[in-house]
This record gives structure tokens, sequence and C-alpha cells, in this order.
């Protein structure tokens, strides 16, 4: 689609949760008043919450994806499958390998870089397995087909060192345990959790409610060892080494890396912080660039407080589809005027699998003090983000409008 002179050019990279739908956003709310790319590496959306169930082999990770270009391209919607190399604040303009994008307002919505490199040894190319691309699911799952079919063995999921979204691995750990009972193996395997957090279920942002005692409570009774304020320092090819000097032996060990900012957004100065992560305003706009908004896991969020060992906050789906409607209301007052509004203290829900029962989780605002605390847990939850899934596959497909909590 060709730019025209009259209409104000918005780029928004990246083409999961927060680039898609500030992309749906902005054409629902301005119409034919803008031209919008989305530039993404992927081809395809991936539903991430169920990445765990890849894992277990309980999902065909092909189910969880959606082609972009054909729902893009009915709602007038550019679509660039590539890279994005490089970023100039000042130009108005991102660059893939082979073409220039100028822009009048830039969404940053490329998520992270998985850094394994910070712990030797971690990672799908070295000792252990991880669950952040379909691709790394689908490895991992066999990999832990494998270990189940010894006689026994020694089951480890962790984090390392600075890593936010932990929550995958608190469902593996447990959807393991429901997976051998079943088979009624259970007994022959042993199963650790080796967490840099303070407590289990600190989630980097100090509990919510009582998570810590629900998990803690959880893994008692499923017999899964919690191993807390652990510093990862090396993975070998059948244990993990924390700083402590305690070593931790698998058959199976699958460790959430720490993240980075995409490396185009860590090139342009002033744009981030060290991690490479978008500083922004509660409005979700850069604090440097008036033109350059953020959402999801690429923005920059302060842990509410230091822990002995880091822990970063995460950014969930749910956390980032706010976002994204926040930044699309916000560029659509700068571009068609209206009111404004926070982006970053909003509720947020999460709903961590077990396999035979799940945990639903809803914390308002989701950074403490809050207003409201919710958790419950039942086989109910487990229905209900299977559900979730079909309906939100369905809703990228379709651009079906989210609730916008007045805005």
């Amino acid at each position: 689609m060709a730019a025209t002179p009259s209409k104000k050019r918005i780029v928004i990279v990246g083409g999961s949760f927060g680039g898609i739908n500030t992309a749906y956003a902005l054409r629902r709310k301005l119409r034919d008043r803008v031209n919008i790319t989305v530039i993404s590496r992927e081809a395809e959306f991936t539903f991430m919450p169920s990445l765990p169930w890849v894992v277990l082999g309980w999902r065909d990770p092909a189910r969880l994806q959606v082609s972009l270009a054909g729902p893009l391209a009915k709602r007038g919607i550019r679509f660039v499958h590539g890279d994005v190399l490089g970023l100039d604040p000042d130009r108005a303009e991102v660059r893939t390998g082979g073409e220039g994008f100028p822009y009048d307002y830039l969404v940053i919505a490329s998520g992270a870089e998985l850094d394994y490199a910070a712990v030797p040894g971690i990672g799908p190319d070295a000792h252990t397995q991880s669950t952040f691309t379909t691709a790394e699911a689908a490895a991992a799952r066999d990999a832990l087909a494998r270990a189940l079919r010894l006689d026994r063995g020694r089951i480890v999921i962790g984090a390392a060192p600075g890593a936010s979204c932990i929550g995958p691995g608190y469902e593996i750990a447990m959807q393991i345990d429901t997976a051998l009972r079943r088979i009624r193996r259970r007994h022959r395997f042993h199963i650790e959790f080796v967490t840099p957090e303070p407590f289990v279920g600190h989630f980097g942002v100090g509990g919510i409610g009582k998570s810590g005692r629900m998990f803690e409570d959880e893994f008692a009774e499923r017999h899964i060892s919690g191993v807390v304020n652990a510093g990862i320092v090396e993975a070998r090819p059948d244990r993990l080494v924390l700083a402590s000097g305690t070593e931790h032996a698998f058959d199976f060990g699958l460790v959430i890396p720490a993240f980075l900012g995409s490396p185009f957004v860590r090139g342009a100065a002033g744009l981030t912080n060290p991690r490479g992560f978008v500083t922004v305003t509660p409005e979700l706009r850069s604090t440097k660039f008036e033109n350059i908004y953020a959402v999801g896991v690429a923005i920059a969020i302060a842990p509410p407080a230091p822990t002995p060992v880091p822990v970063a906050v995460p950014k969930t789906g749910g956390m980032t589809d706010l976002m994204a409607l926040a930044a699309a209301h916000n560029i659509a007052a700068d571009i068609a005027g209206g009111s404004r509004v926070d982006g970053l203290t909003l509720a947020a829900s999460c709903i961590a699998d077990a396999g035979d029962t799940a945990f639903w989780l809803r914390a308002d605002p989701f950074l403490p003090p809050r207003n409201r605390v919710q958790h419950k847990r039942g086989k109910w939850a487990h229905y209900l983000k299977a559900g979730f899934e079909i309906y939100y596959l369905a809703r990228i497909r379709n651009d079906w409008p989210p609730l916008e909590f007045g805005w």
C-alpha cells in the first residue's frame, strides 16, 4: 500500500501480542487516516502461553499459529516479513536488510532476545532446553520424551539470574508431575525447581497476594523441590552449577533465560536502559523521542524491590494486550485529539496450568501496592486456558476487538 502525504505513517515492529493488537486497534480508531506497516521477523503469530503444552506433547505447534499476511492485508495493513536491523530516531526511519521505512509514529513491540550467553552452557544449542519458540518447545518435547522413557530419572526446571518470564517453568514442572502420575511412574522421578526468586510464587513482583503460600503448598503436595535464591552460573551436560557451589544433576534440564532488548533498539542512543528495554512514560511514549511508543516485553519496568539474586518483572500476554490498546489510544489522541490513558498501572490476569488443574491470578494493578488481588485454583481454570487459546487465535484471524475498558 503506497503511503500518501495526507496520511500519517505508523510503523509497528513485532508480530506478536503487542504488535498485532496495536495495529488492529489503530485501524479501528483511525480508519483510513493512517498508513500502517507491521514488520515481523516471524511470518506467523504464535500463541506462546500454550508452548508448555507442546513440551509435554499435548499440542501440535502448528495448531498454535496464525499466518499474519492474510489477516493484516484484509484490514489494509501492510505486512513485511523481515528483521529490523537498524533504527534512526533522528531521521525517523527503521531499516530491514533491503528497505528503509520512514515513520511519523513508531511502535516497538519486538519482544526481546533470549540471553543464553549470560550463563555458559544453557540453551537449546548447549545443555538445557527452553520454550520460547515453537522450535524450542518441540526440541524440549523430544528431549523430555527420551528422559521419561528411562527407568527412573531427575528433572530440573530452572531460571537464570535476571529472568522475568518464569511462569512457563512453573507450568512445565507441574505438568511433568501430572504426566508422570497419569502413567503411575511419578515415584521414579525427582523433580526440582531452581529459581532466582526469593520464594516460590514471587514471579518478580513480590508475589501476588498469597501466591507464595499457594505454590509452596502445591509443590509440597506434588513433591517438587523448590530451590530459591539460586544463581545458576553454569550448565554442564548433566547438571546445573549454582553460585553457592551446589550442583543439581538432571536427565532433563530446562532453564528459562534472562532477556535482552532487541539489537536494533539497543543501538539507538538514549532509547533504552542498560539491558536494552525502552524507557517509557506512563503513556507508553519513549522518554526521549515523542513519536516512539513501546509495548509489552520491549519496555523497561523496574522491579518493585531488590532481591538477593536478580529477578526481572514479567510482561504477560494479557498485560501486553492492554498496553497495545493504551498505546493505540494515545497515538490516536496525538493524531485526532482526545484524552490519554496510563498504560502502566493496568490490571493483569494470568493462568498457570498444571495439566490436571490450574491457578487463575489477577492483580490490580499488576505491580504492588494493589487495589485488589484475586486467586483461584481448579480444573475449570485449566479448561478456561484451553478455551482462551481457541478464542485468541480466532481473534487474531478475524480482528475481534477486545474489551477496551471504556477507552
